[in-house]
């Protein structure tokens, strides 16, 4: 995670202050290789392969035979974690086994066990990932955790719903969420709640994972007093437009428009749905008359309309096709995040 200048910096600094730690390294390195064991051969090279700048860490590594029992020790109860969470046996087990090591080898999670639990959540929670995709969410959830303090399992649990009901993969749902958190859209402490409640209303009108993100950007910015009112609005919109009642044909109306064709374009889903949704959202923004189109809002969207008011719902057709996330949100901010001594020399540590 640390960036390359940072461990550099971290390199010469250990070095300047302590000269001294290559005769350490140096016997370090020996007792390594003495051991024959595949440990000590591993240590062997490893040292060799980081020649001058593993030097700086000498104090450390004079601890390494320790560290390495212990970190035995925390591999085996991980490992036995994954295995009792998951069911997962053989081959399988094996490969959940070295997405842990790669994920806890990038310096990630507070512990082997630490990491070891977010695998095994992010396996039970999202089916059919491959092992670099489930290795990526992870690690995308650890980020989530460090910067905004987002439960692991919410935060999976809310990309698993972008995930279903938009068509996405599991990076693009985890930049979506960082996106959103970055430009404010947990303001009421709600998004992943409302990520994971309303994907499938915004679906059922035909709203891609980007433009969901963008009406509820809308609404943020447009004065909802919190976000759940924007997903209870869709969700209380999707629901009536295609319920063939008095009040929904009175709503339509009061548009200009026929109930049962809206029902019927809302009801194809997709880009026809789309469609409708901005034609109804456009209609009742550009009513001149406050009363009528407040009974007309009332009649579409119920209650909600008069918890956000017209001046965010008529917001929500404010969409574009444009990618609401860059797509690397997690890696910068895990370039920033971690870009630290601290962070540098745990990385290191976890390296050897």
């Amino acid at each position: 995670m640390a960036s390359k200048s940072t461990v550099s910096t971290t390199i010469q600094l250990l070095g300047k202050l302590d000269p001294s730690v290559a005769k350490v390294f140096d016997k370090a390195q020996s007792l390594a290789s003495k051991a024959g064991s595949g440990i000590g051969k591993a240590m062997s090279a490893g040292f060799k392969v980081a020649g001058t700048a593993a030097k700086a860490f000498g104090a450390a590594v004079a601890a390494t035979t320790a560290y390495a029992v212990k970190l035995g020790t925390e591999y085996q109860s991980a490992s036995g974690q994954i295995a009792a969470a998951t069911g997962a046996t053989g081959a399988e087990l094996e490969g959940l086994q070295s997405v842990m090591q790669e994920v806890y080898g990038g310096n990630y999670g507070d512990s082997m066990e630490d990491v070891a639990s977010a695998v095994a959540t992010v396996k039970q929670q999202m089916q059919g990932l491959s092992n670099e995709g489930l290795q990526s969410v992870t690690e995308g959830a650890f980020v989530l955790r460090d910067t905004f303090n987002y439960d692991i399992s919410e935060s999976v649990r809310a990309a698993n719903a972008l995930v279903k009901n938009f068509g996405i993969d599991g990076d693009e749902a985890m930049n979506l969420i960082a996106a959103g958190a970055q430009n404010g859209l947990d303001f009421s402490g709600e998004l992943l709640d409302t990520i994971s409640e309303y994907s499938g209303q915004f679906a059922k009108v035909g709203i891609d994972a980007d433009q969901m993100f963008q009406i509820m950007q809308a609404g943020a910015d447009s004065g909802a007093w919190n976000l759940d009112k924007v997903g209870d609005a869709i969700k209380e919109m999707s629901i009536r437009v295609v319920d063939g009642s008095e009040t929904t044909a009175a709503g339509f109306a009061a548009l200009g428009m026929d109930a049962d064709v809206m029902a019927q374009k809302f009801a194809a889903g997709g880009e026809s749905a789309q469609e409708a949704f901005s034609q109804t959202i456009s209609a009742l923004a550009s009513m001149e008359d406050p009363v009528q189109q407040n009974i007309a809002g009332v009649n579409l969207f119920g209650t909600m309309w008069e918890d956000l008011g017209p001046e965010v719902v008529t917001q929500l057709a404010s969409i574009t096709d444009e990618a609401y996330a860059a797509g690397d949100e997690l890696s910068n901010m895990a370039d920033v995040k971690y870009d630290n001594l601290g962070d540098a020399v745990q990385g290191l540590k976890r390296s050897f």
